[in-house]
C-alpha cells in the first residue's frame, strides 16, 4: 500500500485554499487504497483536515518571515523544516511527498528529494524552475507559464485537465437562470483578512432595490471578523451566514449571483454555473482572475483596494439587471472544468510510483 505525505498549512494570513485543494487530492488517493498523512502547522488548517479524517503530524512553529507562508526563503530558513520533513518521510514510510506552499526554495527542493522515491509540488506562479518529479498546476494559467522541466523524466501536470475541484462539482446539471435575482452568495475565502465580506454586505444592504434580496454569506473557518457577521444578521433577517458548509455546491447552486475572492472558489463556481463578480485579493490571483474575465467566465472587479463601494455596487446592479449576461455567463461557465482532475492526477502519480 502506498503511503502518501501531504505538506500544506491553512490560516488566518496564508487563507484555506491550499488546505482545501490538498483535501481533494487526499481523498483521491485514500479512494484508491493509499495511506495519506498530512504535516501541518497552524490550528485552523489542522483542524479542518482533521474534519476530513485523515491524520495530521503537526509541524513545529517557526519564527520569522517564511512562517506566514508568503516568503521564498532561502535555505537557511527552510533547513529547519526540511529536517523535519525527512524526518517524517522516515517515519511514516512515504512514497510520495507532495508539497503545498509558497514557502519554498530550490535548495528546500532539492534537500528532499534524495529521501523519497517522488517528490512532487503543487504550483501556482512559476518562480523558478522546481527541481522535483511531479509539477502539478491545475489553473486556466498553467499552459501560459512556460515551466521548464528541472529533468527530462519531470512529469508536468498542467492546465484545467488536472485540476483538483471537489468531487460535490462533478456531473452537475446545467443551470437555470431566474429572471429576477433572488439571491446573492458572497464568499471571501477561508479567512476573509481585509474583511470584505462586511463590507460587500453593508454596500448590498445600502441600496433600496436590494432590501428583499437574501445575501449568502460563507463563513471560513479562518475567519477573525464572526462577531461583527453575526451583529450584521441579527439587525437584518435577509442577510445570513453560513458556517463549517458541508456542501458548497447546493449553496452556490442556489444563489443567483456570486461575489468572491479570487482562488479555486472560481473554479467551483464555475462548475455550479453561478455569474461571479470576482475580486483579487492576492497577488498570486491576478493573472487567474484577469484570464478567466477575458476569456468570459467571469467578471472582474481588480484589486479591492482599488475598488471603491460606488463602482462596486454599479457592477453588481449591472449583473443583476441583465438576464442575458448572467444566462451567456452560466452557460460558458459550466464548460470550464469537468471534474475528473483528482482522478487524473492520482493515476498518473501511481502510474509512475508502480
Amino acid at each position: 500500500m502506498l503511503n502518501i505525505g501531504i505538506r500544506v498549512d491553512g490560516s488566518a494570513n496564508i487563507g484555506m485554499g491550499h488546505i482545501m485543494r490538498c483535501l481533494s487530492l487526499a481523498k483521491g488517493f485514500r479512494n484508491a487504497g493509499a495511506n495519506v498523512f498530512f504535516l501541518s502547522r497552524f490550528e485552523q488548517g489542522i483542524s479542518r483536515i482533521r474534519q476530513d479524517e485523515f491524520e495530521v503530524i503537526e509541524m513545529p512553529h517557526r519564527e520569522g518571515r517564511h512562517s506566514e507562508g508568503f516568503f521564498y526563503g532561502d535555505i537557511s530558513e527552510l533547513g529547519e523544516d526540511a529536517k523535519e520533513i525527512i524526518c517524517q518521510i522516515k517515519a511514516l514510510n512515504l512514497d510520495v511527498l507532495i508539497i503545498d506552499s509558497y514557502n519554498v526554495s530550490r535548495e528546500f527542493f532539492l534537500k528532499l528529494k534524495p529521501h523519497v522515491k517522488k517528490l512532487c509540488y503543487i504550483d501556482d506562479v512559476n518562480k523558478f524552475v522546481y527541481p522535483v518529479d511531479v509539477l502539478l498546476n491545475g489553473n486556466i494559467t498553467a499552459t501560459a507559464f512556460n515551466y521548464t522541466k528541472f529533468s527530462s523524466d519531470e512529469l508536468m501536470l498542467l492546465g484545467l485537465k488536472y485540476n483538483l475541484i471537489r468531487d460535490e462539482f462533478k456531473d452537475l446539471p446545467g443551470r437555470i437562470i431566474n429572471r429576477d435575482v433572488q439571491e446573492i452568495l458572497i464568499t471571501t475565502g477561508g479567512a476573509d483578512p481585509f474583511n470584505l465580506s462586511l463590507r460587500l454586505a453593508d454596500i448590498i444592504l445600502s441600496e433600496e432595490e436590494f432590501k428583499d434580496i437574501r445575501i449568502n454569506i460563507v463563513v471560513g473557518s479562518g475567519f477573525t471578523n464572526v462577531d461583527n457577521l453575526r451583529e450584521l444578521c441579527g439587525k437584518n433577517t435577509n442577510v445570513i451566514l453560513h458556517e463549517n458548509v458541508s456542501r458548497m455546491s447546493e449553496l452556490m447552486l442556489k444563489s443567483d449571483i456570486a461575489i468572491s475572492a479570487g482562488g479555486s472558489t472560481l473554479y467551483e463556481l464555475c462548475a455550479c454555473g453561478t455569474p461571479t463578480l470576482a475580486i483579487v485579493i492576492a497577488d498570486n490571483q491576478r493573472e487567474m482572475v484577469d484570464m478567466m474575465s477575458s476569456e468570459g467566465y467571469i467578471i472582474s472587479l481588480g484589486w479591492h483596494e482599488e475598488l471603491s463601494d460606488r463602482e462596486l455596487l454599479q457592477k453588481i446592479k449591472l449583473l443583476c439587471g441583465d438576464y442575458n449576461k448572467r444566462a451567456s455567463l452560466s452557460r460558458k461557465m459550466q464548460k470550464l472544468v469537468d471534474g475528473e482532475g483528482v482522478r487524473r492526477v492520482v493515476e498518473e502519480i501511481m502510474k509512475i510510483i508502480s
